[in-house]
C-alpha cells in the first residue's frame, strides 16, 4: 500500500510540473527537460537559465549542470546551453504571451506563475524618478518550484497556540533556505482551519504577501493552501498592508514574511496594540544574531514576541532546533 501511494505521489507530482513548469518552457529547454530523471524533476528546487550559460538546476543535493541528454553533473563536457532567445521565448510563454501586462510584476524582478512557482527576472534595469520603471534585455530567468509541506509545523503548532482561542505572537527565525516561508505557511492553514482534537476552531487570518511567497497568488487567488478562514493581500508593502488588514478584514492574526527593515517595527506594533495577534519571520541563525538588526531588537527589548521558534536545515530545511519563550528566554523544546 504505501509502494502504491508513493507511486501515485509520483504521478500527480510528475503531473503537475508539466501542467504548471514544463509548460512555460520553451519547447528546446522542454525537450531536455523531459529526459531528466523523474526523482531528479521532482525534487528540483530551482531552474536557471542564464543567457550563453549552461542550463542548471539546483536541488537539496546542491547545484548541477544539465547536459544534452538531460542528465545532472558537475563535468563541463556535452552541457545543454542556453541563449537569450530561448529566454525570452519562456518569458512570453511565462506571461501568457502578454509581457505588457505583466508589467508591474516584471519590475519587481518576479513573476508568479500557476501552482504559485516564482520566475525571478534579471536584465538591464530602466530607472524613472519613482525607482525602477522596467526590467527589458532579459538575460536569466530562475524558476523556484513551489512545493507545500503539509503537517510540517505539527510538532511546534502545540507551542503557539495559547488555548482555544488565541495563539501568541511569534517570530521565526530561520538563516535562508532553510524553510521558514514553508514553515509560516503551514502553521497559517492550521490556525486557519482549526484543530478538531484540542477543540481550536480556527481564526481570521490576514496575510500581508509582499514578495507572493506565502499564499502564491495567480491573478489574486491563492494557489498554496493557507486556510478556509484566511484572507491575502498579495504584493502588497507590508507596513501598509498591515495597517489595510486591520481596517478592512477584522483578522485576529496577521501573518507576513522577514520583518527587519525600517518602519517594521512600528507596523507591528500598531497590530498588536489593536489586540491583533502575530506571526512573521526574520533571518538569522539564532536569536542571539537578532540583536544586531535594529528594528528586531527593539522589538524583542519591548517582548512583543511570546515565542522564538529557531529553524535550520540542519536535517533538512524545517529542521526545529528551539523554540523560546519570549518573556522567561526559557527554552520549551531543544532539538536532537
Amino acid at each position: 500500500m504505501a509502494t502504491k501511494d508513493k507511486l501515485v505521489f509520483r504521478v500527480e507530482e510528475v503531473q503537475k510540473i508539466e501542467r504548471e513548469i514544463l509548460k512555460v518552457i520553451c519547447h528546446e529547454i522542454r525537450d531536455v527537460l523531459k529526459s531528466v530523471s523523474l526523482m531528479d524533476l521532482m525534487t528540483t528546487e530551482e531552474l536557471r537559465l542564464r543567457a550563453n550559460k549552461p542550463l542548471m538546476l539546483q536541488n537539496s543535493k546542491g547545484s548541477f549542470f544539465i547536459n544534452t541528454e538531460g542528465k545532472l553533473t558537475e563535468s563541463r563536457a556535452n552541457l545543454f546551453y542556453v541563449n537569450q532567445e530561448q529566454i525570452i521565448k519562456t518569458l512570453e510563454l511565462v506571461s501568457e504571451n502578454s509581457i505588457y501586462a505583466f508589467q508591474d510584476e516584471i519590475k519587481n524582478g518576479y513573476l508568479t506563475i500557476r501552482g504559485g512557482h516564482r520566475v525571478g527576472i534579471t536584465g538591464r534595469v530602466v530607472l524613472c524618478e519613482d525607482g525602477i520603471k522596467n526590467i527589458k534585455d532579459i538575460s536569466g530567468l530562475n524558476i523556484r518550484f513551489s512545493r507545500e509541506v503539509s503537517g510540517c509545523s505539527s510538532g511546534i503548532v502545540k507551542y503557539i497556540i495559547n488555548g482555544k482561542k488565541s495563539i501568541y505572537n511569534t517570530l521565526i527565525v530561520s538563516p535562508p533556505q532553510c524553510g521558514k516561508t514553508t514553515m509560516l505557511r503551514d502553521i497559517t492553514r492550521v490556525i486557519s482551519d482549526g484543530i478538531d482534537g484540542i477543540g481550536f476552531r480556527g481564526l481570521k487570518v490576514g496575510i500581508v504577501d509582499e514578495r507572493s511567497e506565502i499564499a502564491a497568488c495567480y491573478k489574486g487567488v491563492p494557489q498554496n493552501r493557507v486556510g478556509t478562514r484566511t484572507d491575502v493581500l498579495d504584493a502588497c508593502p507590508k507596513q501598509l498592508g498591515m495597517m489595510m488588514m486591520l481596517r478592512s478584514m477584522s483578522p485576529d492574526l496577521i501573518v507576513t514574511d522577514e520583518i527587519g527593515t525600517s518602519g517594521d517595527k512600528n507596523a507591528v506594533m500598531q497590530v498588536v496594540n489593536a489586540g491583533v495577534k502575530v506571526i512573521t519571520t526574520a533571518h538569522g541563525y539564532n536569536v542571539s544574531q537578532l540583536k544586531t538588526r535594529k528594528e528586531v531588537l527593539s522589538l524583542m527589548q519591548e517582548k512583543v514576541f511570546e515565542r522564538y521558534v529557531v529553524l535550520s536545515a540542519r536535517r533538512g530545511p524545517g529542521t526545529v532546533e528551539e523554540i523560546i519563550d519570549g518573556e522567561t528566554l526559557d527554552i520549551l523544546y531543544k532539538g536532537d
